[in-house]
């Protein structure tokens, strides 16, 4: 049942940074991108190999999906700071 949800907010937090991502394309802040790429790696947790991943070695995985995100939205503040101030 945890596993389930899990998942399932893993999924819906994919779909979010890539509805994020697709608003700040379409307002012309090329850091967009960055948000993009942040919502296909959570999107990419609950399917395929990364799903076997994640239930193989959960703690692992989380890690490294947890820093991936803090790192891209780093650089995604850093790339809409640069855009806003241009």
């Amino acid at each position: 049942m945890v596993r389930h949800f899990n998942e399932k907010n893993r999924r819906d937090l994919g779909i979010v940074w890539m509805a994020v991502g697709m608003i700040f394309l379409s307002s012309g802040f090329s850091g967009g991108a960055v948000f993009l790429i942040l919502g296909f790696a959570w999107l990419a947790s609950v399917i395929g190999e990364g799903l076997e991943l994640f239930r193989a070695k959960p703690e692992p995985m989380r890690n490294i999906l947890k820093n991936f995100t803090i790192v891209l939205l780093g650089l995604g503040i850093v790339l809409l700071s640069i855009n806003a101030i241009s």
